[in-house]
């Protein structure tokens, strides 16, 4: 929720690597969205995937 400060220490530190992983991967490897690697496709396609089963898992009030 905007302004609410995260309440998952994880949560907090799998974004923090996936912003680590996307910095890297545009500064080393040069790699950019219809870039034609499928790569960074696949690696937005799972943390999306993530994150909206976490919001879901929540939402519905499973754990």
């Amino acid at each position: 929720m905007p302004g609410r400060p995260a309440e998952s220490r994880s949560l907090q530190v799998v974004g923090a690597l996936v912003a680590l992983v996307a910095v890297i991967g545009y500064t080393v490897y040069d790699w950019q969205w219809g870039s034609g690697d499928p790569l960074p496709t696949a690696i937005g396609l799972a943390v999306a995937a993530l994150a909206i089963g976490v919001t879901l898992y929540r939402r519905l009030d499973l754990g």
